[in-house]
Protein backbone atom coordinates (compact mmCIF):
# COMPACT_ATOMS: atom_id res chain seq x y z
CA UNK A 1 0.00 0.00 0.00
CA UNK A 2 1.36 3.64 -1.02
CA UNK A 3 2.50 5.78 2.04
CA UNK A 4 -0.13 8.69 1.12
CA UNK A 5 -3.09 5.59 0.91
CA UNK A 6 -2.04 4.39 4.22
CA UNK A 7 -1.75 6.85 6.03
CA UNK A 8 -5.52 8.20 5.12
CA UNK A 9 -6.32 5.10 6.54
CA UNK A 10 -4.84 5.68 9.28
CA UNK A 11 -6.95 9.53 9.67
CA UNK A 12 -9.82 8.59 8.17
CA UNK A 13 -10.33 5.61 11.14
CA UNK A 14 -9.38 7.75 13.19
CA UNK A 15 -12.27 10.07 12.77
CA UNK A 16 -15.21 8.19 14.48
CA UNK A 17 -13.65 9.46 17.71
CA UNK A 18 -10.67 12.47 18.03
CA UNK A 19 -10.80 11.40 21.44
CA UNK A 20 -9.86 7.74 21.51
CA UNK A 21 -7.41 8.11 23.83
CA UNK A 22 -9.87 9.14 26.81
CA UNK A 23 -8.82 7.87 30.17
CA UNK A 24 -10.80 4.95 32.16
CA UNK A 25 -12.83 7.66 34.42
CA UNK A 26 -13.56 9.59 30.56
CA UNK A 27 -14.32 6.48 28.94
CA UNK A 28 -18.39 6.65 29.27
CA UNK A 29 -18.97 9.72 28.23
CA UNK A 30 -16.41 9.15 24.85
CA UNK A 31 -18.23 6.12 24.46
CA UNK A 32 -22.10 8.20 24.70
CA UNK A 33 -20.63 11.06 22.86
CA UNK A 34 -20.00 8.74 19.88
CA UNK A 35 -23.09 6.66 20.48
CA UNK A 36 -25.03 10.25 20.32
CA UNK A 37 -23.11 11.37 17.33
CA UNK A 38 -24.19 9.34 13.90
CA UNK A 39 -22.08 9.08 10.82
CA UNK A 40 -23.11 12.29 7.84
CA UNK A 41 -25.63 10.81 5.46
CA UNK A 42 -24.00 9.17 2.10
CA UNK A 43 -24.23 11.68 -0.39
CA UNK A 44 -25.72 11.02 -4.17
CA UNK A 45 -23.86 11.51 -7.25
CA UNK A 46 -24.20 14.91 -8.86
CA UNK A 47 -25.22 13.78 -12.21
CA UNK A 48 -26.84 15.22 -15.61
CA UNK A 49 -29.27 13.20 -17.74
CA UNK A 50 -27.25 15.08 -20.80
CA UNK A 51 -25.25 12.36 -21.81
CA UNK A 52 -23.93 13.92 -25.14
CA UNK A 53 -20.69 16.29 -24.85
CA UNK A 54 -22.72 18.46 -27.21
CA UNK A 55 -25.23 19.34 -25.24
CA UNK A 56 -23.35 20.24 -22.03
CA UNK A 57 -22.97 24.37 -21.08
CA UNK A 58 -21.55 25.45 -17.93
CA UNK A 59 -24.19 24.82 -15.83
CA UNK A 60 -23.21 20.83 -16.36
CA UNK A 61 -19.58 22.01 -15.32
CA UNK A 62 -18.86 18.97 -12.00
CA UNK A 63 -22.01 16.75 -13.11
CA UNK A 64 -21.86 13.60 -13.86
CA UNK A 65 -22.89 12.04 -17.12
CA UNK A 66 -23.24 8.59 -18.54
CA UNK A 67 -21.65 6.68 -21.41
CA UNK A 68 -24.56 4.11 -22.95
CA UNK A 69 -22.85 0.26 -22.93
CA UNK A 70 -23.16 0.57 -26.98
CA UNK A 71 -20.96 3.65 -27.54
CA UNK A 72 -18.31 2.35 -25.00
CA UNK A 73 -18.03 -1.36 -26.98
CA UNK A 74 -18.09 0.60 -30.23
CA UNK A 75 -15.25 2.78 -29.26
CA UNK A 76 -13.07 1.69 -26.57
CA UNK A 77 -13.59 -2.38 -26.52
CA UNK A 78 -10.02 -2.40 -28.10
CA UNK A 79 -8.48 0.32 -26.20
CA UNK A 80 -8.74 4.16 -25.89
CA UNK A 81 -9.24 4.93 -22.27
CA UNK A 82 -6.42 3.74 -19.18
CA UNK A 83 -6.59 0.02 -17.96
CA UNK A 84 -7.59 1.31 -14.75
CA UNK A 85 -10.32 3.39 -15.94
CA UNK A 86 -11.88 0.39 -17.57
CA UNK A 87 -11.68 -1.75 -14.41
CA UNK A 88 -13.30 1.03 -12.48
CA UNK A 89 -15.97 1.43 -14.37
CA UNK A 90 -16.24 -2.47 -14.23
CA UNK A 91 -16.58 -2.54 -10.17
CA UNK A 92 -19.10 0.56 -10.53
CA UNK A 93 -21.20 -1.10 -13.18
CA UNK A 94 -21.53 2.22 -15.88
CA UNK A 95 -19.09 4.46 -17.37
CA UNK A 96 -19.69 7.40 -15.95
CA UNK A 97 -17.27 10.93 -17.07
CA UNK A 98 -17.69 14.39 -15.66
CA UNK A 99 -18.37 17.33 -16.99
CA UNK A 100 -15.35 19.80 -16.48
CA UNK A 101 -13.99 22.86 -17.49
CA UNK A 102 -11.50 21.73 -20.46
CA UNK A 103 -14.04 19.49 -22.35
CA UNK A 104 -16.34 22.52 -22.32
CA UNK A 105 -13.38 24.87 -24.21
CA UNK A 106 -12.72 21.78 -26.30
CA UNK A 107 -16.15 21.04 -27.57
CA UNK A 108 -16.97 24.91 -27.84
CA UNK A 109 -13.88 25.47 -29.88
CA UNK A 110 -15.07 22.45 -32.01
CA UNK A 111 -18.62 23.72 -32.83
CA UNK A 112 -16.79 27.27 -33.80
CA UNK A 113 -14.37 25.29 -36.41
CA UNK A 114 -14.46 26.72 -39.72
CA UNK A 115 -14.14 22.91 -41.90
CA UNK A 116 -14.01 24.80 -45.32
CA UNK A 117 -10.17 25.36 -43.73
CA UNK A 118 -7.39 23.47 -43.18
CA UNK A 119 -8.24 21.59 -40.07
CA UNK A 120 -7.98 23.41 -36.63
CA UNK A 121 -5.15 21.39 -34.09
CA UNK A 122 -6.74 21.45 -30.61
CA UNK A 123 -4.02 19.53 -27.98
CA UNK A 124 -4.83 19.50 -24.18
CA UNK A 125 -1.92 19.36 -21.89
CA UNK A 126 -1.45 19.19 -18.22
CA UNK A 127 0.70 17.45 -15.92
CA UNK A 128 0.29 13.44 -14.97
CA UNK A 129 -3.16 12.26 -13.69
CA UNK A 130 -4.46 15.38 -14.17
CA UNK A 131 -7.27 13.87 -17.23
CA UNK A 132 -6.00 14.86 -20.25
CA UNK A 133 -6.82 10.84 -21.41
CA UNK A 134 -10.46 11.21 -20.34
CA UNK A 135 -10.74 14.40 -21.75
CA UNK A 136 -10.01 12.90 -25.46
CA UNK A 137 -12.50 9.79 -24.49
CA UNK A 138 -15.52 12.28 -23.76
CA UNK A 139 -14.70 14.35 -27.03
CA UNK A 140 -14.25 10.81 -29.36
CA UNK A 141 -17.76 10.14 -27.99
CA UNK A 142 -19.28 13.28 -30.39
CA UNK A 143 -16.52 13.36 -33.33
CA UNK A 144 -18.34 14.19 -36.22
CA UNK A 145 -16.96 11.71 -38.69
CA UNK A 146 -14.74 8.85 -39.16
CA UNK A 147 -12.09 8.29 -36.18
CA UNK A 148 -8.53 7.86 -36.88
CA UNK A 149 -6.42 7.16 -33.80
CA UNK A 150 -2.43 7.21 -33.89
CA UNK A 151 -0.59 4.58 -31.40
CA UNK A 152 2.54 2.77 -30.75
CA UNK A 153 4.81 0.15 -32.20
CA UNK A 154 6.50 -2.55 -31.54
CA UNK A 155 7.25 -5.31 -33.90
CA UNK A 156 8.75 -4.13 -37.20
CA UNK A 157 9.53 -5.98 -40.69
CA UNK A 158 11.28 -5.11 -43.94
CA UNK A 159 8.35 -3.45 -46.09
CA UNK A 160 7.06 -5.89 -48.88
CA UNK A 161 5.72 -3.07 -51.53
CA UNK A 162 8.33 0.13 -50.40
CA UNK A 163 12.08 -0.41 -50.46
CA UNK A 164 14.22 1.10 -47.24
CA UNK A 165 10.56 0.99 -45.79
CA UNK A 166 9.44 -0.96 -42.30
CA UNK A 167 6.51 -2.26 -41.56
CA UNK A 168 4.50 -3.09 -38.61
CA UNK A 169 2.28 -5.86 -39.51
CA UNK A 170 0.47 -7.17 -36.02
CA UNK A 171 0.15 -3.10 -35.06
CA UNK A 172 -1.33 -2.44 -38.26
CA UNK A 173 -4.28 -5.27 -37.69
CA UNK A 174 -4.68 -4.03 -34.63
CA UNK A 175 -5.13 -0.51 -35.76
CA UNK A 176 -7.58 -2.02 -38.67
CA UNK A 177 -10.01 -3.70 -36.08
CA UNK A 178 -10.23 -0.84 -34.15
CA UNK A 179 -10.90 1.51 -36.86
CA UNK A 180 -13.38 -1.36 -38.18
CA UNK A 181 -15.08 -1.33 -34.57
CA UNK A 182 -15.63 2.41 -34.01
CA UNK A 183 -16.54 3.53 -37.84
CA UNK A 184 -18.12 0.43 -39.73
CA UNK A 185 -21.65 1.47 -39.51
CA UNK A 186 -20.28 5.15 -40.71
CA UNK A 187 -18.28 3.98 -43.99
CA UNK A 188 -21.62 1.92 -44.98
CA UNK A 189 -23.75 5.21 -44.28
CA UNK A 190 -21.12 7.32 -46.11
CA UNK A 191 -20.80 4.37 -49.03
CA UNK A 192 -16.73 5.81 -49.85
CA UNK A 193 -14.73 4.27 -52.10
CA UNK A 194 -11.29 3.81 -53.14
CA UNK A 195 -10.40 6.65 -56.15
CA UNK A 196 -7.30 4.74 -56.61
CA UNK A 197 -5.66 1.60 -57.95
CA UNK A 198 -3.51 -0.54 -55.46
CA UNK A 199 -1.24 -3.16 -56.40
CA UNK A 200 -0.58 -5.54 -53.89
CA UNK A 201 1.06 -8.33 -55.83
CA UNK A 202 0.55 -9.62 -58.82
CA UNK A 203 -2.48 -11.64 -58.38
CA UNK A 204 -3.92 -9.12 -55.86
CA UNK A 205 -5.10 -5.47 -56.62
CA UNK A 206 -7.83 -3.45 -55.03
CA UNK A 207 -9.46 -1.67 -58.33
CA UNK A 208 -11.09 2.15 -57.87
CA UNK A 209 -14.84 2.77 -56.11
CA UNK A 210 -13.88 -0.71 -54.09
CA UNK A 211 -15.69 0.09 -50.60
CA UNK A 212 -13.35 1.48 -47.81
CA UNK A 213 -14.87 -1.14 -45.74
CA UNK A 214 -13.42 -4.03 -48.03
CA UNK A 215 -9.79 -2.34 -48.24
CA UNK A 216 -9.81 -2.63 -44.01
CA UNK A 217 -11.29 -6.16 -44.43
CA UNK A 218 -7.76 -7.16 -46.74
CA UNK A 219 -5.75 -5.68 -44.11
CA UNK A 220 -7.69 -7.47 -41.97
CA UNK A 221 -7.29 -10.71 -43.53
CA UNK A 222 -3.54 -10.25 -44.93
CA UNK A 223 -1.37 -8.95 -42.36
CA UNK A 224 1.83 -8.84 -44.87
CA UNK A 225 -0.13 -6.02 -46.61
CA UNK A 226 -2.21 -4.20 -43.14
CA UNK A 227 0.63 -1.20 -42.80
CA UNK A 228 -0.06 -0.60 -46.33
CA UNK A 229 -3.66 -0.78 -46.30
CA UNK A 230 -3.82 1.94 -43.32
CA UNK A 231 -1.59 4.20 -45.40
CA UNK A 232 -3.78 3.90 -48.18
CA UNK A 233 -7.13 4.45 -46.42
CA UNK A 234 -6.13 7.52 -44.06
CA UNK A 235 -5.09 9.39 -47.73
CA UNK A 236 -8.37 8.25 -49.09
CA UNK A 237 -9.83 9.72 -46.17
CA UNK A 238 -7.76 12.98 -46.19
CA UNK A 239 -9.49 13.17 -50.26
CA UNK A 240 -12.69 12.11 -49.06
CA UNK A 241 -12.97 14.34 -46.45
CA UNK A 242 -11.39 17.60 -48.62
CA UNK A 243 -14.05 16.94 -51.41
CA UNK A 244 -16.71 17.53 -48.87
CA UNK A 245 -18.11 13.58 -48.81
CA UNK A 246 -17.13 13.36 -44.81
CA UNK A 247 -15.72 14.82 -42.07
CA UNK A 248 -12.52 13.41 -40.30
CA UNK A 249 -11.67 13.35 -36.40
CA UNK A 250 -7.81 12.61 -35.74
CA UNK A 251 -7.66 12.01 -32.00
CA UNK A 252 -4.43 10.80 -30.97
CA UNK A 253 -3.42 10.13 -27.32
CA UNK A 254 0.38 11.34 -26.70
CA UNK A 255 0.79 13.11 -29.90
CA UNK A 256 4.46 14.36 -28.93
CA UNK A 257 5.59 10.76 -29.42
CA UNK A 258 5.76 11.07 -33.15
CA UNK A 259 8.05 13.77 -32.88
CA UNK A 260 10.73 11.68 -30.46
CA UNK A 261 13.92 11.91 -33.09
CA UNK A 262 14.48 8.31 -32.65
CA UNK A 263 12.74 4.94 -31.82
CA UNK A 264 13.19 1.89 -30.12
CA UNK A 265 14.15 0.13 -32.91
CA UNK A 266 18.10 -0.42 -33.57
CA UNK A 267 19.29 -1.17 -37.59
CA UNK A 268 22.35 -3.83 -38.47
CA UNK A 269 24.83 -1.29 -37.65
CA UNK A 270 23.35 -0.67 -33.66
CA UNK A 271 22.50 2.88 -34.47
CA UNK A 272 18.81 3.88 -33.39
CA UNK A 273 16.43 3.82 -36.28
CA UNK A 274 14.41 7.08 -37.58
CA UNK A 275 10.95 6.67 -37.48
CA UNK A 276 10.65 7.91 -40.54
CA UNK A 277 11.42 5.01 -42.06
CA UNK A 278 8.21 3.24 -40.78
CA UNK A 279 5.19 3.39 -42.85
CA UNK A 280 2.84 3.66 -40.20
CA UNK A 281 4.54 6.70 -38.82
CA UNK A 282 4.17 7.94 -42.43
CA UNK A 283 0.03 7.29 -42.66
CA UNK A 284 -0.74 8.96 -38.97
CA UNK A 285 1.85 11.85 -39.97
CA UNK A 286 -0.17 12.99 -42.87
CA UNK A 287 -3.08 14.15 -40.92
CA UNK A 288 -1.35 15.69 -38.54
CA UNK A 289 -0.53 18.45 -41.94
CA UNK A 290 -2.23 21.46 -42.96
CA UNK A 291 -3.09 19.95 -46.86
CA UNK A 292 -6.65 19.30 -46.45
CA UNK A 293 -9.64 20.23 -45.12
CA UNK A 294 -13.13 18.84 -43.45
CA UNK A 295 -11.83 17.76 -40.27
CA UNK A 296 -10.21 18.09 -37.17
CA UNK A 297 -7.23 16.96 -34.69
CA UNK A 298 -8.20 16.84 -31.20
CA UNK A 299 -4.52 15.24 -29.19
CA UNK A 300 -2.76 14.95 -25.83
CA UNK A 301 0.84 16.31 -24.84
CA UNK A 302 1.73 14.05 -22.52
CA UNK A 303 5.00 13.74 -20.79
CA UNK A 304 4.90 9.71 -20.19
CA UNK A 305 4.83 9.65 -23.98
CA UNK A 306 8.46 11.12 -24.18
CA UNK A 307 12.08 9.10 -23.44
CA UNK A 308 11.95 8.78 -20.15
CA UNK A 309 15.28 11.45 -19.91
CA UNK A 310 13.11 14.36 -21.35
CA UNK A 311 9.70 14.40 -19.02
CA UNK A 312 11.36 17.28 -16.91
CA UNK A 313 8.04 19.55 -17.80
CA UNK A 314 4.34 19.20 -18.95
CA UNK A 315 4.81 21.84 -21.18
CA UNK A 316 4.04 22.04 -24.92
CA UNK A 317 7.09 23.60 -26.30
CA UNK A 318 9.53 21.36 -24.04
CA UNK A 319 7.33 18.00 -24.99
CA UNK A 320 7.15 18.25 -28.83
CA UNK A 321 10.10 19.71 -29.42
CA UNK A 322 10.94 21.91 -32.26
CA UNK A 323 10.45 19.66 -34.66
CA UNK A 324 6.77 18.59 -33.36
CA UNK A 325 6.02 23.11 -32.48
CA UNK A 326 6.78 23.92 -36.03
CA UNK A 327 5.09 20.79 -37.49
CA UNK A 328 1.82 21.50 -36.02
CA UNK A 329 1.88 25.12 -35.57
CA UNK A 330 -0.58 26.68 -35.22
CA UNK A 331 -2.42 24.76 -33.01
CA UNK A 332 -4.52 25.69 -29.90
CA UNK A 333 -3.67 24.72 -26.23
CA UNK A 334 -6.21 23.66 -24.25
CA UNK A 335 -4.91 23.19 -20.67
CA UNK A 336 -6.10 20.67 -17.96
CA UNK A 337 -5.46 21.15 -14.67
CA UNK A 338 -6.16 19.06 -11.06
CA UNK A 339 -9.27 19.17 -9.55
CA UNK A 340 -11.05 22.40 -8.30
CA UNK A 341 -12.77 22.85 -5.34
CA UNK A 342 -16.22 22.13 -7.01
CA UNK A 343 -14.80 19.05 -8.78
CA UNK A 344 -13.00 18.01 -5.67
CA UNK A 345 -16.51 17.61 -4.14
CA UNK A 346 -18.11 15.75 -7.06
CA UNK A 347 -15.81 13.10 -7.23
CA UNK A 348 -15.66 12.28 -3.85
CA UNK A 349 -19.54 12.13 -4.08
CA UNK A 350 -19.12 10.08 -6.74
CA UNK A 351 -17.06 7.49 -4.88
CA UNK A 352 -19.37 7.50 -1.71
CA UNK A 353 -22.67 7.17 -4.37
CA UNK A 354 -20.96 4.21 -5.45
CA UNK A 355 -19.61 3.03 -2.15
CA UNK A 356 -15.96 2.93 -3.10
CA UNK A 357 -15.25 5.12 -0.43
CA UNK A 358 -16.58 2.74 2.15
CA UNK A 359 -15.69 4.91 5.67
CA UNK A 360 -19.22 6.83 6.05
CA UNK A 361 -16.62 9.77 7.67
CA UNK A 362 -15.28 10.47 4.19
CA UNK A 363 -17.64 12.28 3.21
CA UNK A 364 -17.49 15.19 6.44
CA UNK A 365 -16.05 18.38 6.11
CA UNK A 366 -12.27 17.52 7.31
CA UNK A 367 -12.78 13.91 5.91
CA UNK A 368 -13.17 15.94 2.39
CA UNK A 369 -10.06 18.28 3.31
CA UNK A 370 -8.08 15.20 4.33
CA UNK A 371 -8.31 13.22 0.77
CA UNK A 372 -7.95 17.11 -1.09
CA UNK A 373 -4.33 17.06 0.83
CA UNK A 374 -3.48 13.62 -0.01
CA UNK A 375 -4.40 13.56 -3.18
CA UNK A 376 -3.23 17.35 -3.79
CA UNK A 377 -6.49 17.80 -5.41
CA UNK A 378 -5.16 15.56 -8.30
CA UNK A 379 -7.69 13.12 -10.17
CA UNK A 380 -5.03 10.35 -10.65
CA UNK A 381 -4.04 10.12 -7.02
CA UNK A 382 -7.67 11.03 -5.49
CA UNK A 383 -8.62 7.54 -7.21
CA UNK A 384 -5.45 5.69 -5.89
CA UNK A 385 -5.87 6.68 -2.15
CA UNK A 386 -9.52 6.16 -2.24
CA UNK A 387 -8.30 2.48 -3.26
CA UNK A 388 -7.99 0.71 0.16
CA UNK A 389 -10.67 3.11 2.07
Amino acid sequence: MAPSARRAVLLLRGLAGRHGGCGAALGQRCVSAEAAQAPPPRPRAPRTSLTSPVEHTAEQRGLWYTLQPGVVQRLFSQGGVPKQFLTQCQTFAETCLMVRQPSLTLMDFIRRSDLSLPPNKFLLYGRNGCGKTLSLTGSSSTSPGPRSGGGTSRRWLPSATIEGQYDHPLDAVLWLQHFKTQNAELLKTLQLVTQERYIWSRREVTEPDTPLGELVELGIGRARYSTDCVLALTSELKRHATEGRCKVAVVVDGINTFYSPVSRYRCEDRTLLDPKYFTLFQSFMQLFKSDWKNGIVVGSIDSLANEGWRRDSHLPRYLLRQQGWEALDPFIPIPIEDYDDLEMRSAIDYYLDRHWLQNPQAGSDIGRRELAALSAHNPYLLMQVCRPL
